[in-house]
């Protein structure tokens, strides 16, 4: 009991001794690591619910049209080539992984025409790109695919492959097509969310990489490495030029009090712009 007592009060003074000495100082490694940890954090709460409730409406949808074999394909790059964002069926992994160049495939011309497509028989078909079922071991019969559209904006391609049960299959119908488009309508609000919080989640874990995340100074008035980065990002342009105009802001508020002023201002005057847009039925930048 003596021993105990003795190291408890020897603990103590060890305590109260590095409470006068003060906390050792953070490093800026420990500092950038804790960033980064927490930039995690956040990308999970962003991006995670948003893509799990994809994929909960795309099973919705592929059980309404017939099809367990269902995917959602979104712009990879700048040129009009696509990915895979999220994918049911049996080779849903190997999906995910495979690339569609630009103009390729039937989701390619979905994508480039923003026209829907219902294809009976693929093997007939020309724009049918074979390289997918190759890379995934899976034969596709018959397709429909039908374009996301966010604001008279094509963002992406929604397709059903094959139908239950065995084959022949029967084809899509025209009806099948229209309640495809309504499927599309809501998965497009939820891509386009995604692929904007992606990017937002790419942005803070590049700002930490650079440092910028403090104000630059009248010296750094020249374009930002950050923002050099926007500009070659693979994004839809809509996306990147949305963050990159936040970036912009956020530089010029930082020089400042007159010129965040000129910010406020600016963001004010935008938000009743958008909010008459609205009101008029013209939507957000209806000119």
């Amino acid at each position: 009991m003596v021993k105990r007592a003795s190291t408890k009060k020897t603990l103590k003074r060890r305590k109260t001794s590095a409470k006068k000495r003060g906390a050792p100082a953070v490093s800026p490694f420990e500092a950038q690591l804790r960033d980064a940890i927490r930039v995690v954090d956040v990308a999970n709460l962003m991006t995670s619910p948003l893509k799990n409730s994809i994929e909960n409406l795309l099973l919705v949808a592929g059980d309404a049209m017939g099809s367990d074999e269902a995917s959602v394909l979104v712009r990879d790059g700048n040129e009009g080539g696509l990915r895979f964002l999220v994918a049911i069926g049996e080779v849903a992994d190997k999906l995910l992984k495979v690339r569609i160049p630009p103009g390729k495939g039937i989701a390619g011309f979905v994508f480039a025409s923003g026209q829907p497509m219902a294809v009976a028989d693929v093997a007939q078909e020309e724009t049918f790109y074979a390289e997918v079922d190759r890379a995934t071991g899976y034969s596709t019969q018959t397709i429909l695919a039908t374009p996301l559209r966010v604001g008279g904006e094509t963002i992406g391609v929604l397709e059903f492959v094959n139908r239950l049960g065995n084959p022949p299959y029967q084809p899509f119908t025209p009806d099948e097509m229209d309640k495809a488009a309504h499927f599309a309508d809501a998965i497009a609000t939820l891509v386009d969310a995604h692929e904007t919080a992606g990017l937002v989640e790419t942005l803070f874990a590049r700002s930490i990489k650079t440092g910028e995340g403090s104000a630059m100074s009248v010296g750094q008035r020249k374009k930002s490495d950050l923002i050099k980065w926007l500009d070659k990002v693979r994004s839809a342009p809509e996306h990147r030029d949305l963050i990159s105009l936040a970036v912009r802001l956020r530089d010029i508020a930082n020089r400042g009090d007159a010129e965040r002023a000129l910010c406020r201002e600016v963001l004010e005057a935008l938000d009743r712009f958008t909010q008459k847009q609205s009101a008029s039925g013209a939507g957000y930048f209806g000119f």
